[in-house]
């Protein structure tokens, strides 16, 4: 066997990980075998019922609060665990042991275990993905600290940054010289109308927790994106924004559906329209399928990141094709309700523009997800009274089901990568104690009222009132505790409490 290929907590077991089946696809189209063992499940599932719930409250709040040690009864159970995995794994006898390091909440699990792994065995093991950064805020396009770090305590043989797509190949010839393998810099991009189906095959696919019977699996429409918003790398990360031509994705969609019996998408990249046209041609063929095989309209359900689009750009017919297509739930970086903060932002859009999205959305039985920043550096007292009247205004699609929820953040934090790392100044942005501007501790020069203190106040007041209107939120009360640990961190800092 050519590779095992490991998911590993914590990730949500929402549905199957996209990059060991993009890795798994690559292998099978080279002609060798490969095996996925999806540990990030087993824990949410296996481990809880095996061990009891409260280890599995304990090993998860491990994985998160790097802070947190584990206890000598804990650390056993938990040693037992791994071990199980690794003595599956040998058994395997693998050429190689790739591990998709997701987030860095995936940090902790992979060296533990990789320590537990040095001391078994010499197969080596290459690790990728975008958790290879820095803790909780670090930007994927920061440094890879993490794999330095595996790569220097000789846990590892080799890391991935970047593309599998022109990486795994060159793995496979036996060269390890080509970017984005043990280097800072990224993998060459690749052509994403070359791409080999991802392999879903080793997953059980209707174990996952995603509320569908027959499963979700996770899509791609493109790669990089059209636009640049200041707070977003995204663009450093992927690249020049490529989108999968329409047929190919519509055929993408349906050798999944006819392969695997899923009917449930969701697209993973930062937006399904990016292309218009080829997102109307995808819509089309979907819709020309269902009549085809006599399926009814919607018998595919996608859900997606999308940006939102003039009237000019998508007229009408194109959300009336894309609701009978199965378009089920748009995430839409909306970030403020101010069209001047949005400018300053470079979202591409304004009010009247998002005005006319909701409605059409709502005409045609789409779902919506709404993203706000609270406390972008230009954002007056004036700027985030609109946003609440935004958020007044959007009541009746509440109302209606249209918008199902709203995540409101934890302000704004500026991460390498983006632009606004680059060209703060051009924000009379600075740092705080002489540091450059990063993560939450940054302060406008033109702006002097929106303090830190500020900035979690508004976010406090957002979250209130939105739930005075009925929104709902994801991890909101949880964001609000990170706010308030940070802001006493800080403050702890000052009165030299910690040093």
């Amino acid at each position: 066997m050519f590779a095992v290929i490991l998911t590993v907590p914590r990730v949500a077991a929402l549905r199957p990980s996209a990059a060991p089946a993009i890795i798994k696809g690559i292998i099978k189209s080279k002609g060798l075998d490969s095996r996925i063992l999806d540990i990030n499940l087993d824990f949410h599932d296996q481990f809880r019922s095996r061990y009891s719930e409260k280890l599995y409250s304990t090993i998860d709040d491990y994985f998160f609060n790097h802070l947190k040690e584990l206890d000598v009864e804990q650390q056993t159970a938990y040693t037992e665990w791994m071990q199980g995995w690794a003595d599956q794994i040998k058994q395997l006898n693998p050429k190689y042991i790739f591990i998709s390091v997701f987030t860095w909440q995936a940090q902790r699990f992979t060296r533990d275990f990789l320590t537990l792994w040095k001391t078994q065995s010499d197969i080596p093991v290459i690790i990728g993905g975008q958790g290879m950064t820095k803790e909780e805020n670090g930007s994927y396009s920061s440094k890879p600290v993490f794999a330095h770090e595996m790569k220097d305590k000789g846990l590892i043989a080799h890391w991935i940054r970047g593309e599998a797509e022109t990486t795994i190949p060159a793995i496979i010839d036996g060269r390890f010289d080509v970017p984005g393998i043990d280097t800072d810099t990224m993998a060459d991009r690749s052509d994403v109308n070359s791409h080999s189906f991802m392999d879903f095959s080793d997953f059980d696919i209707t174990r996952y927790h995603s509320g569908y019977e027959q499963g979700v699996l996770p899509a791609e429409t493109s790669r990089g994106c059209v636009r640049n918003c200041v707070f977003c790398d995204i663009p450093t990360w992927h690249g020049k924004f490529r989108y999968k031509n329409g047929t190919r994705l519509s055929d993408e969609l349906i050798h999944y559906y006819e392969q695997y019996k899923v009917k449930d998408f969701f697209f993973h990249d930062a937006l399904c329209n990016g292309s218009v046209k080829d997102f109307k041609l995808f819509n089309q063929n979907l819709v020309n399928y269902y009549k085809e095989n006599n399926l009814p309209e919607r018998h595919f359900k996608y859900s997606s990141h999308y940006i939102v689009r003039s009237e000019r750009m998508m007229p009408e017919e194109d959300f009336m094709l894309m609701g009978a297509a199965g378009a089920e739930c748009m995430v839409i970086g909306v970030e403020s309700g101010s069209d001047r903060v949005k400018l300053d932002m470079r979202k591409g859009f304004d009010n009247a523009d998002l005005d006319y999205n909701m409605r059409m959305f709502s005409r045609y039985g789409v779902t919506v997800y709404l993203l706000l920043i609270v406390g972008f550096p230009t954002e007056t007292r004036e700027d985030f009274d609109e946003t609440l009247a935004m958020l007044k205004r959007y009541q009746p699609y509440v109302a209606d089901g249209t918008v199902i929820g709203v995540n409101l953040g934890t302000t704004l934090t500026i991460e390498e990568g983006s632009p606004i790392w680059t060209e703060y100044s051009k924000l009379n942005i600075v740092g705080i104690d002489g540091n450059r501007p990063h993560g939450p501790d940054w302060r406008c020069e033109t702006n002097p009222s929106l303090t830190y203190k500020e900035r979690i106040m508004r976010r406090i007041e957002a979250q209130e009132y939105a739930t005075k209107l009925g929104y709902t939120f994801w991890k909101g009360d949880d964001q609000l505790k990170l706010l308030m640990d940070n802001y006493t961190t800080r403050l702890n800092r000052l009165a030299g409490v910690i040093h």
